[in-house]
Order: C-alpha cells, then structure tokens, then sequence
C-alpha cells in the first residue's frame, strides 16, 4: 500500500481483516471496512479503477471484481498454474523444490486461475523454512507489486494465460502426511523437509500441523532437524546418542539430529526426555505404517475444515468453578472416586434422547444456580461412534475433550433452556473435535497454561453407551471406559438408560457434597417435571428438611440467661 501510494496511486478503501493492517489504515487517513458486506457498499458507492487483493483471508463475491474500472489483480505466493490454492510455500518446501516464484494475475471467477501477468523467481536454499520462504516471497511480491504498477501506468502491461494442464492445487483442508510425524523408516531429507516446511517461526500462527515425534503413548513438538553426512547403520528409528540438547536418530538414510519442544514453544531437555519415557542408546522409536499414516492424515484432514471454530471457542476459553471446595489444592496424583448410579425416576417416561437432553440441561441449570456465572464453558465428552477404535496414534493426537459453550439464562422457562442446550449438543456432534497440536500451533493459545494440560476445564459432562446394570456402592476410581473431561469433577451421562453418575477428586471435593448435589439434582428434575413452565431460577433444589435446617434451625439462637441481672454485670462475669 505504501509502494502504490509512493507511485502516486490514491488508495480509496482498505478491506482489512488484520488488526495490525487496520492500525495502519486508521493512522495513514485510509478508510478501513471491516467486512465484505461493507466493502461491496463502499463499492457501489465509489467504484474504483483497480482491486488488489494481497493475502486476502476473504472470499470476495465475483460481482466484487466487476467494479473496478479497469480490472482486479490477485497476488499468490507460488508459481502458477503450479501450487494454486493454499499454503503453497510449504508445499513446495515438502516437495523438496529448489527453484519456485511468486505471482500476480489477474481475478477471474476461478481460485488462482486468472491471467498472469507478473512472476518472480525465488530460490529455495536447503535450509529454508517456511518461515524463510514466506518472507523471500513477500520481498520479491513487493518488486513484482512495482513491475504490476508500472505496467498499468505505462499499458506495456503483458497478461498471458495459464496452462492449466500443469495445475496442481492444495486445498485448505488438506494435511501434511501423518498429521506431521515423523516416520523414521524414511529418508533424512524427506525429514528435514517435513520439520522445514513446518516451521512457522515463533510469533506466527502454523495453519497446517506442528512436526512431532510419536514417543510412547505421547507426540512430542519437533523444534529442529539436522541431517548429517554419515550413517551408524543401525536400524531406523534407532538411538544412536542422547544429548543434552537433541537426539540422534538413524533413519531410512542419513543420522539425524532433532531438538524437541515443548508445546509452550520451550526447548527440552532432550537427557530428561529420555529418562521420562525409560530410553536409552540402541532403543527404537515407534514406527507407523501406511495404514496408521493414512489413517492419521484422514482423521486430520476431517477435521481441518473445523479448526477455526475450535480456535475462536478456545481463545474464549472460562473455568467454572464449584463454590464448595473442600480444598483448592489437588494432590498428586489425584484421588479420584466414582459416585454410585442414580437412575431418576422421575424421567422413566422420556425417551433415550429425551432423558439425556433432560439430564443435560438440569446439570447445566445446577451449575448456573450454585455458582452464579451465566457463560460458561464445561469440557465435553461424547459416546464414540467406534470409526477411531483400536486406532491408538489417532486417540493421542485428536483432543479428546472439547469446550462446550453455554448460556444459561434463569428467568427462561425448562423447555427453552433444553432448546438452547440441544443446538449446542447438535453443534458439538458436527463440529467434532481438533488436533491437538492446534493449542500450540497459534500464540493466542499457546499462552494459556490450562488448555496444555489432558483436562483444562475444572467441570466436564461425559455421554457414555456403558450400561449401568443395578446401582452398585462408591468405588475408588473411574471405571476404565469412563472418560474423565473434567478436573475436579465430571458428569456421566448413560445414553441407554439415563443413569448418571459423579467422578471426582476426592482431595478437593468432600464425598458429603457429592451427597447434597445429587439431592439437588434429583430435587431440580421432580421440580421440571411438576412445573417444567416456571423460570428455572426458581426451581427448588432443597428438601423441606434442609430448608428447615438452613432457615430454621440455624438461626434458633434463644437461650436462657439471668434476666435479672444487668448486662454489664453478664459481661464482668465473664472477665
């Protein structure tokens, strides 16, 4: 923008969807539209002679173009027709390409399909990350942004047509291989390349994957990869040396060296790394398969049209918390109890469906009521539709518990908190889940020390297909198809039969307030369904017995005393 101002250009409108950008149009006297709904009334209003569109994260409607007087140009950071669509620079660095370039063209109805009429050669050293490669091609798109605006100034401008038939094109959904773990059976230079088009640097979001190493049952972030001129022979995958600072790994070629991170973005030690998962020199990594490979990418790719939302929800992120602790600090490690069954009755005519909905809106209400917050997030778990199981290297890398995100509003009546908690419930089953690496991927993220841990949300509410049978006693721990999404307590919900039960950490929670939260629950549901028209605020959750207690007999302070000696004579008495 500045380049085209300095060459005499006036910039009319600034479409900006970077804050940092709309900074720089505020202060500069450009006037900046939020949206694209603004900017195609901006449009209609004041058409203009040119559009340039330069990392434009919108989708422009193509009626958008046909305003501009005298035509609309897009800038793309590869060498087109080949490497159209997304991410293009880490496709190339995947591909191993040496020799690359950046273009402008012009904006037809297609997705990077329009006339070209400027390109610039980039080399592509052996070093280059992502990071390295993104900024070459940003310098060589401000000379050919020059060449453009020259051309147009002069009309030597020279467009000419792609040849579609050597396109190639990456869509947004699509993934690195194995959701970017390394697979040591392949050559050091397919490594390297992996770990270098991955690299986003520090300070920048990585859209794609983190590279990583499957360690155990565990993925731990891959901060560097250097491939080295000699071979130990040894098997790939293998450990030739541990060092403090990194790895050396044989593998279907060259050793290699690798750093590990954690997903902080701080280097680990790579001798307490060993210790941690019990390795030595002369051990193996585990080594996927083409079917685990496969099946991974597949997973990942599923679920990348998803990421966005996940991220926003994420940045949002709240913790509920329970105002009755027994203790704020958790032991190590936790003691964690399970609840016996509790069928409610009261529900025993509702359908499967109907009962779970039920249940899940009197919990939500619940907690609303006891702790006062109207917005609030909760980790959810749902009953798995079996496609993932026995599929371990997927269950480590997908999240396993997701936010849900409610409001509850008290003054509304049962049916119209259910209505509301039943979209959030359908939204959750299309949506899915995310990677896991997502968290340390984006610096908004990465900062938040709870969403790196297995269970960042305090609370969580688990829908499991695990019959019940008959009630049984309190036990010790968690059953072993029981999910635990929350940290201090979690909800379970059984789908067949609408049993529920509590786990949670008895070295916070006191098992006595387990007992008063089931009498509520169970007191808030004959509530619903006696009045399921009154304002859900007003439902009572205490028994007759404890609201005498509570009301009453607390307060009966009377007792006898002297009356006929005076009060200061009481109070020299007691001295």
């Amino acid at each position: 923008a500045e380049l085209a101002m300095a060459m005499g250009h006036v910039i009319g409108a600034a479409l900006c969807g970077d804050p940092i950008f709309a900074e720089w149009a505020a202060r500069t006297n450009i006037p900046c539209v939020a949206n694209v709904e603004e900017f195609c009334s901006f449009l209609k209003a004041e058409p203009v002679d040119w559009i340039f569109s330069v990392a434009n994260p919108f989708i422009l409607p193509p009626d958008v173009f046909g305003r501009a007087r005298r035509g609309a140009f897009n800038y793309h950071d590869g060498p087109l027709p080949r490497y159209a669509g997304v991410h293009a620079t880490s496709w190339a660095l995947l591909a191993q390409e040496t020799k690359y370039a950046i273009t402008w063209h012009r904006i037809d109805n297609g997705v990077d399909t329009g006339d070209i009429v400027v390109q610039r050669q980039v080399l592509i050293a052996p070093i280059d990350t992502a990071l390295a490669l993104n900024l070459k091609c940003y310098e060589a798109a401000v000379e050919g942004f020059r060449e453009l605006l020259t051309g147009l100034a002069n009309g030597k401008l020279t467009a000419y047509s792609q040849t579609l038939g050597n396109r190639s094109y990456f869509p947004k959904r699509r993934r690195p291989d194995a959701a970017g773990c390394l697979r040591w059976d392949q050559s050091a230079q397919d490594l390297s390349a992996m770990t270098r088009a991955l690299d986003f640097g520090p300070y920048h979001p990585n859209p794609l994957c983190m590279p990583k190493a499957l360690i155990g049952n565990e993925v731990v972030p891959v901060r560097h990869l250097e491939v080295l001129p000699r071979r130990s022979g040894l098997p790939a995958g293998s450990l030739v040396d541990i060092h403090h600072s990194h790895w050396r790994v044989a593998t279907g070629t060259h050793d290699v060296d690798v750093c590990f991170g954690s997903s902080d973005g701080r280097d680990l030690d790579a001798r307490a790394l060993a210790r941690r998962f019990d390795l030595d020199v002369g051990d193996r990594l585990p080594m996927l398969s083409d079917d685990e490979a496969r099946s991974i990418t597949a997973v990942h790719e599923m679920l990348a049209p998803q990421e966005e939302f996940w991220r926003h929800r994420l940045e949002q992120f709240k913790m509920l918390q329970l105002p009755f602790l027994s203790s704020s600090v958790a032991e190590a490690p936790p003691r964690w109890q399970t609840s016996s069954w509790l069928i409610p009755s009261a529900l025993a005519k509702l359908s499967p469906i109907d009962r779970t909905e039920y249940l899940v809106a009197a919990w939500l209400i619940y907690l609303a009521r006891i702790t006062g917050e109207a917005d609030f997030q909760l980790g959810w778990t749902s009953a798995s539709d079996g496609s993932q199981a026995g599929l371990k290297p997927v269950e480590v890398l997908v999240a396993s518990v997701v936010p849900m995100e409610i409001t509850v509003d008290l003054s509304l009546d049962f049916a119209q908190v259910r209505r509301a908690v039943a979209a959030e419930c359908a939204q959750l089953k299309e949506r899915g889940s995310f990677v896991q690496d997502l968290i340390s991927r984006w610096p908004t993220l990465r900062g938040v020390e709870a969403l790196r841990s297995h269970r960042p949300w305090p609370i969580g509410i688990t829908i499991t297909r695990d019959s019940c049978s008959v009630p049984g006693d309190l036990v010790l721990s968690p059953s072993a198809g029981a999910t635990l999404c929350g940290d201090l307590l979690t909800f379970e919900i059984c789908a067949l039969d609408g049993s529920v039960r509590w786990h949670f950490d008895a070295s916070r929670l006191a098992l006595q307030q387990i007992d008063r939260m089931t009498q509520h629950f169970g007191n808030l549901i004959c509530g619903v369904m006696a009045d399921a028209g009154q304002p859900v605020g007003r439902i009572e959750l205490l028994s007759s017995a404890e609201r005498t207690y509570l009301l009453e007999d607390l307060n009966r302070t009377a007792a006898s005393y002297p009356s006929e000696v005076c009060i200061h004579q009481l109070f020299e008495a007691q001295v």
